[in-house]
């Protein structure tokens, strides 16, 4: 039943529970349809808060503010369906009447203050912990049985991403049908980056431009960007600290190829850049300086299913003046390398005529090797190979099952009709096998960083590990024994004697090579793949043109970015639905701003200036969950109506904070490292009586049940 009307501040008459509850629910409304469908809405709400708290013995109260309630319509108390016994939760409304409402300069075209009233029932909680929500919010399981263990601590502040659900959800169904409905009909999830569609997988989807092409397979996770103009027709993506990328990854492996750029969060860089497995392990380890081309060697997932990594910055962080966004890295591209395409051989007669001088070459260096019987035995044998291998080239160095990457290799020369590749260093190779018994096969001369003298040729998998330790004299035909899966797999080549630099060049030339490819070794058979894995492995990065030079364009902002030292990026996105804090805490920071004005970005502020105030944010993860069921386009913030709900704001003449009021009052706090408080201790409408309805538990007449 309903108790007597009661000022706030008296003790309320539900003799059926005693002490303090250790959760209090706040949230506000009026009977006005606001949004449509708002009492169906209003319904779930209360009854899967009241079902879940029982089912999980969470100590709680459920405090709805009613402000300004229309006078033709009845009130919250009589108008939804509460259930004869309450358990474990409390039910409190606290109204807010229009006296009180009309004192307000926009109270004819604002019916309703949102964050004043959410004060209210902050200012009245009972709680250790209040939980500043809205009332169309169902919680997942994961998260009430959360709750229930009581892991809260003071000085933090706990957020949430927000998944929106169509708006059918079963207002007569069951706590377990209301819950199943909301987790299969999500359309959209509100992240700490921003908000983004999903697929039927749930997982986050690419937009119309994007940089992966839309059959990729290829899904941007938890601290990606959403797309943003970079120049004519492009797209870019901002990660800050971490970003999580899932995969399908091609059949036998694939290879990804990512261009990318610093941004001012790294300054002045030059800064790295890490790749994790879905284990964290270290898979690559680049450092980049300017625009910059990666590619990384990716495996199937052992399961089949979604490859993960995750895309880690050690450093950055420094922030921007005109965004609360930390920038670190800029990506442009984020694809599969397709294989090359097949390349008709020439005919052996006329590579054997263009190639003539470096296959005798070939045959005088085999006979220095071998004497004289041995070479006239490989006579015909060793030709007939370096035919094959020259002849499956084409216009470049490398045969079908080969290819070139990173800074190791110039870019192809000729001399004398032969063509070649020079090599410095350690050079990246990829080779696509049909089999795992494999060979790379390759023609190899020393150079004048080695002094043209002998020198052993080390081949390592990505993995580390080292396959081969070939010695090298002269021009020297190489067949390698590879153990590879079939697919896609990377190689590095180098000398394991450092080069030197030589006169009349400023490159280091340690060796080169006329080519490369990988063939299948004859008579062996597929079915030694069951028996190997394919490594990760990172290929080096290639340097490019036309990153944005940052230093210069904050050289005038230089000082006061300095000044802000490297500060914290808050989950700011549908943050007035879930904003969780000790009670001390909420009164310490004196609640939301009391602006009379429309609520934009006041639930933002508070979240910037609890966090200055000293608390730490903690974003509660998945499979913890908040649903958002789905009302009318611009009755409230959706990215499908928020223009027409600032069109509706402003046509009533009713302020608001602008995004980049929002953001000065960002870069001031953190510049002064100081959170900025608005109210008065009088907030909460704290010297005001206000009426309130406690629902006892002691089966009121004509109060229907609910589950």
């Amino acid at each position: 039943m309903r108790s007597s009307l009661n000022e706030s501040t008296q003790p309320l008459p539900n003799s059926s529970k005693s002490g303090a509850p250790y959760l209090s629910v706040v949230a506000t409304a009026r009977n006005d349809d606001h949004g449509g469908n708002l009492l169906g809405r209003m319904q779930v709400f209360v009854d899967a808060w009241i079902n879940q708290t029982n089912r999980h013995q969470l100590s709680s109260e459920l405090i709805i503010v009613e402000w300004n309630p229309p006078e033709e319509r009845p009130r919250l108390a009589e108008a939804l369906r509460w259930p004869r016994d309450t358990g474990v939760c409390t039910v409190r409304i606290i109204e807010v009447p229009r006296e009180i409402h009309a004192r307000y300069r926009h109270a004819k075209a604002l019916p309703l203050y949102q964050m004043i009233a959410k004060n209210a029932g902050i200012r009245r909680a009972k709680g250790e912990f209040v939980l500043a929500t809205n009332i169309d919010i169902v919680f997942s399981d994961e998260l009430i049985r959360f709750l229930a263990s009581k892991p809260l601590v003071k000085g933090r502040m706990y957020r949430i991403d927000r998944h929106d659900v169509m708006s059918d959800v079963p207002v007569d169904g069951t706590l377990d049908e209301q819950i199943e409905y909301c987790r299969t009909h999500v359309i959209r999830l509100c992240a700490r980056e921003g908000t983004f569609r999903l697929t039927p997988e749930g997982l986050r989807q690419l937009e119309a431009e994007d940089i992966s092409s839309p059959d990729s397979g290829i899904y941007f996770g938890c601290g990606w960007f959403p797309p943003e103009q970079y120049g004519p027709g492009k797209k870019s993506r901002w990660i800050e600290k971490r970003a999580e990328l899932l995969m399908r990854v091609p059949k036998e492996g694939g290879v990804l190829e990512l261009e990318v750029e610093p941004g001012p969060g790294v300054l002045p860089g030059p800064e790295r850049l890490q790749v994790l497995d879905r284990n964290g392990a270290p898979v690559a380890d680049w450092t980049i300086a300017g625009r910059t081309t990666l590619r990384l060697v990716v495996p199937e997932a052992a399961d089949g299913g979604f490859q993960s990594l995750q895309i880690h910055v050690p450093g950055g962080g420094r922030p921007l003046l005109h965004d609360p966004r930390i920038l670190n890295f800029r990506f442009v591209r984020c694809d599969w390398v397709a294989p090359k395409p097949p390349v008709q051989p020439d005919s052996q007669v006329a590579v054997a005529r263009a190639n003539h001088s470096i296959l005798a070459r070939l045959l005088t260096a085999r006979r220095g090797k071998l004497g004289l019987m041995a070479w006239a035995s490989d006579l015909v044998t060793a030709p007939r190979k370096a035919l094959r291998l020259l002849a499956s080239c084409g216009a470049d160095t490398f045969g079908p099952g080969a290819e070139c990457w990173g800074p190791g290799w110039y870019e192809p020369e000729s001399s004398s009709g032969n063509k070649f590749r020079w090599v410095t260093g350690e050079a990246a190779l990829l080779l696509r096998s049909t089999d795992p018994k494999s060979s790379l096969v390759m023609m190899v001369e020393p150079g004048p960083g080695l002094g043209f003298a002998p020198f052993v040729l080390q081949v390592r998998r990505g993995d580390g590990e080292v396959v081969a330790r070939v010695p090298v004299e002269g021009l020297t035909y190489v067949e390698v024994p590879l153990s590879l899966p079939g697919g896609v797999n990377a190689l590095f080549l180098k000398s394991e004697r450092a080069g030197e630099p030589h006169s009349g060049d400023p490159r280091i030339l340690d060796f080169r090579v006329f080519g490369l490819d990988c063939r299948v070794v004859e008579g062996v058979g597929a079915a030694a793949r069951a028996n190997t894995t394919r490594p990760w492995a990172a290929l080096g990065a290639k340097p490019g043109a036309g990153s944005l030079d940052w230093s210069a364009a904050l050289e005038k902002d230089a000082r006061a970015i300095d000044d802000l030292g490297k500060p914290s990026y808050l989950h700011l996105y549908a943050c007035g639905d879930f904003t969780l804090l000790a009670r001390e805490d909420w009164l310490d920071i004196r609640g939301y701003a009391e602006l009379d004005q429309f609520s934009m970005h006041l639930d933002s502020i508070f979240c910037y200036t609890a966090h200055h105030a000293g608390l730490e944010e903690e974003v509660l993860s998945e499979p913890m969950r908040i649903y958002h069921i789905e009302h009318g386009a611009g009755s409230g913030w959706t990215p499908e109506g928020e223009s027409e709900m600032y069109l509706r704001i402003a046509r009533k003449g009713i302020q608001t904070v602008s995004y980049d009021q929002l953001v000065t009052l960002i870069t001031q706090m953190r510049s002064t490292k100081a959170p900025v408080i608005f109210n008065m201790e009088s907030w909460g409408l704290a010297e005001s009586s206000l009426l309130e309805t406690a629902l006892e538990s002691c089966g009121a007449p004509g109060l229907s049940a609910i589950e």
